[in-house]
């Protein structure tokens, strides 16, 4: 398990009182906080509806907020484009579907963006996308196409997509919860090794060996709030609150 971020580390997320509401009048986020340094993993749980997904889509303003400030890596989330793009650059995000261009292989999905966006030499791009196809345990599957491929070798190839733009810290959205249960266990393990290598993450999941194992601190949403904050070992053995308990007692 993670051992506890020292204060001294740099602030690498910072959510103030962070309100959303969609237009018809519900209200997702009610004043959520939340404060992620460099080199913790925070994992957020929480029932469905919870919020959770919203809450960490705010990061890279794919969605919106309407109260509240969001700070990534030094710079102020706001509504100006160039802010975002930039903020975009330094955030990796891995969805539950993997969101991979069907018709490019794999290799031309990990390269497109960095030359594209980047605008890095195509051979560089291309050497460092063979490098973290390797360090993901998928390099000989460089020349296929993602309908070739297994669910779990689809996800990390979109992990090591993410990491070619080279973020400062990585997102990830239930990246299990689409694939087969012999299949999540490989993913978790590219997880794992990420986490050990110091990248910041913030990891939507109800994988609780990954929490228990990983996590810095866990986090649990519901009704659009923060119920409890706390590390892993206290989190599942002494849960503070009702809520935590009664989840925690669901998704055993």
């Amino acid at each position: 398990m993670t051992s506890s971020t020292p204060s001294a580390a740099a602030v690498m997320i910072e959510a103030r009182g962070v309100e959303k509401w969609y237009p018809n009048g519900f209200q997702a986020l009610r004043g959520v906080d939340l404060t992620v340094h460099q080199g913790e993993v925070v994992v957020i749980m929480g029932p469905s509806g919870s919020g959770k997904s919203t809450f960490i889509r705010t990061f890279n303003a794919l969605e919106a907020f309407q109260k509240g400030s969001i700070t990534v890596d030094g710079m102020a989330l706001s509504d100006d484009v160039r802010n975002i793009d930039a903020i975009r650059r330094e955030v990796g995000m891995v969805f539950q579907q993997f969101n991979l261009f069907p018709h490019l292989t794999v290799l031309q999905n990990l390269t497109l963006a960095p030359v594209l966006v980047r605008r890095r030499p195509r051979r560089e791009v291309e050497r460092q996308a063979l490098d973290l196809l390797e360090r993901v345990g998928i390099h000989e599957q460089a020349h296929k196409y993602p309908g070739q491929l297994s669910g779990g070798q689809q996800q990390r190839v979109a992990i090591a997509r993410s990491l070619c733009m080279e973020p400062r810290i990585m997102l990830f959205d239930e990246p299990t919860s689409a694939l087969d249960p012999e299949m999540v266990q490989e993913v978790l393990e590219v997880m794992q090794e990420l986490a050990r290598d110091g990248m910041t993450m913030v990891v939507v999941t109800h994988e609780l060996r990954f929490a228990r194992r990983v996590a810095s601190r866990v986090v649990l949403m519901a009704d659009g709030e923060v119920v409890e904050e706390a590390p892993p070992e206290q989190f599942f053995t002494n849960p503070r609150h009702e809520r935590s308990r009664q989840f925690l007692s669901q998704i055993r």
